[in-house]
């Protein structure tokens, strides 16, 4: 989104709490970062101690907020997730439109929805939504869906060949990945639970799991690794900095969460690589395969391992791998942007909008906070 304003003449900001991991990747998008100190919506440490801190340091990070917003002249205020809660009182503060980009399922906690839909249908000018898994359970009747998608250019079946060899993995073997966060609602245990049965079938098949972890979550990668390294054939690799030549060599993506997928960004990168790929049958996956042919993928039971291992095998080429056959796939999902600049503009320049509207899964592009 970014890269798509500043083509069309936009100045974006991005306020963070923290340096950003991926300061370079904004930078080349054409936006100037701010570090504003905020806190986390989080279930995590104890409700009330957490509720106490973020009640004590919100206004102090509103109030930091509002004053950047004045000394830079924000025509739009952006809030980059449903549980950014301080967009929508810093753009009442400032006197300008506000976009609440709904990035969630959420099922973690019944009253934050609850605090999450009173405030997006009474504090936001537009509500964006990346699936409409996402917008069924907001209860605004004009959630605009924008489903997320990689950038254009980035990937491509040409890009096979490379991750591979920097890996020592052979050519000609079968080759399963997955890349996320490592968390616990990821349904990595599970893919380890499905690995065996794979092998059952298809003996020489291999593995990679490519994906940071979640702050806190630790012992839990550390557990799935040691685990990993006892099924042999599981590269476990961590963060990537070469995703598009990871997703073209493989002959089957596979990332299915034990719970929905707000949207499910890897699928659709992977899909983009001519890579079919294996998702769970709930929230955003379920919109991104909608419409295309078998062959493009699988949707499977979360948590059911012998669902997952049949999906996958059925996937997998029957023979042996080439770098040749999978830079032959054609592209399973085509990237195009979406109207990012007329959707803001709309802001600057009101005008009727129909309920439920969308964007094709197909035709859209990541979003970050513009102010």
């Amino acid at each position: 989104m970014l890269g798509a304003l500043r083509a069309e003449g936009w100045e974006c900001h991005v306020a963070l709490p923290h340096p950003a991991a991926l300061a370079e990747q904004y930078a080349a998008a054409g936006a100037t970062l701010h570090v504003v100190p905020m806190r986390r919506v989080t279930t995590q440490g104890g409700t009330l101690a957490w509720a106490a801190t973020y009640a004590a340091s919100w206004p102090v990070s509103v109030a930091s907020l509002t004053r950047l917003a004045r000394h830079l002249d924000v025509d739009v205020v952006h809030s980059n997730s449903l549980h950014s809660w301080y967009g929508w009182a810093v753009a009442a503060l400032s006197g300008r439109p506000h976009v609440w980009h709904a990035r969630e399922i959420v099922v973690q906690s019944g009253p934050a929805l609850r605090l999450e839909r009173f405030l997006t249908r009474r504090s936001a000018d537009l509500v964006l939504a990346v699936s409409g898994a996402v917008a069924a359970q907001l209860d605004r009747p004009d959630v605009l869906v924008v489903a997320d998608g990689p950038g254009p250019g980035v990937l491509g079946p040409q890009r096979a060949g490379m991750f591979r060899a920097g890996l020592g993995i052979d050519d000609d073997v079968p080759l399963v990945g997955s890349a996320a966060r490592i968390d616990t609602w990821k349904g990595f245990d599970v893919l380890l639970d499905a690995l065996p049965l794979v092998r059952a079938a298809r003996p020489e098949a291999e593995l990679v799991v490519a994906g940071p972890v979640v702050g806190g979550k630790e012992d839990l990668a550390a557990r799935l690794e040691r685990r990993a390294a006892g099924l042999g054939g599981v590269h476990w690799l961590g963060p990537r900095a070469d995703m598009a030549e990871l997703m073209a060599d493989l002959d089957v993506f596979c990332q299915v969460s034990t719970e929905p997928e707000p949207f499910g960004m890897v699928h659709a990168e992977a899909l983009a690589s001519g890579t079919p790929v294996v998702a769970g049958n709930e929230g955003g996956p379920v919109e991104i395969l909608a419409g295309l042919p078998a062959y493009a993928g699988r949707l499977v039971t979360p948590g059911d391992r012998v669902d997952l291992a049949r999906a996958i095998l059925d996937l997998l080429p029957p023979g042996a791998s080439s770098t040749a056959r999978r830079r032959s796939r054609p592209v399973l999902r085509e990237v195009v942007t979406p109207p990012w600049g007329e959707i803001l503009e709309g802001l600057l320049a009101p005008q009727p909008r129909s309920p439920k509207r969308s964007y094709s899964p197909a035709n859209a592009a990541p979003v970050a906070v513009h102010e």
